[in-house]
């Protein structure tokens, strides 16, 4: 192959660099190999979730049960309120669980997406899923956070209460 010296000078850039804005082999298989994780992750946090709600469902039955007298829990091991609002927690707990699993499975659905097409929308709307994912992730961990704060506060505040009534003040 012989070059022509009065060409117009050419440049072989990597896919990542043209202007076509095309994406990397490299970071598809990155992503291909994300892809199964993620997948897992969020039917374990789905399958957590129903496991939480059917929890839930035991103890408000078991409750429920248990004001009624039935089935020999005449001498409950655990009050009746505490039983429902146990049961209201994880139910609570199940609802948080669903959105971030979600948005796991539509981020390995949108890795899945931009296997098939190499489309850089399918990239944003896969990273755009990942990153909703990880807001709401460090949102609950400022909130647990607030909450451990407050908890200690309280705690501190009850124990100090009762030091005082303890003393006679």
């Amino acid at each position: 192959m012989t070059t022509d010296p009065y060409a117009t000078p050419a440049m072989n850039l990597p896919p990542t660099y043209s202007a076509e804005g095309a994406i990397s082999q490299g970071v598809l298989a990155q992503l291909a190999g994300t892809k199964p994780w993620v997948r897992f992750f969020s039917v374990m946090m789905f399958v957590g979730a129903g496991l939480m709600l059917l929890a839930a469902v035991v103890m408000g039955l078991m409750g429920g049960v248990a004001t009624m007298g039935k089935m020999g829990m005449q001498k409950n091991p655990m009050p009746v309120g505490v039983m429902m609002g146990m049961a209201v927690g994880y139910a609570l707990f199940a609802l948080v669980y669903i959105y971030p699993a979600l948005k796991l499975w539509r981020y390995a659905s949108g890795i899945g997406a931009l296997l098939i097409s190499g489309n850089m929308m399918d990239l944003e709307s896969a990273l755009r899923h990942q990153r909703s994912f990880w807001k709401f992730v460090g949102i609950m961990m400022i909130v647990l956070f607030v909450l451990y704060i407050v908890f200690i506060i309280a705690m501190v505040g009850f124990g100090t209460l009762a030091a005082f009534k303890a003393q006679g003040h």
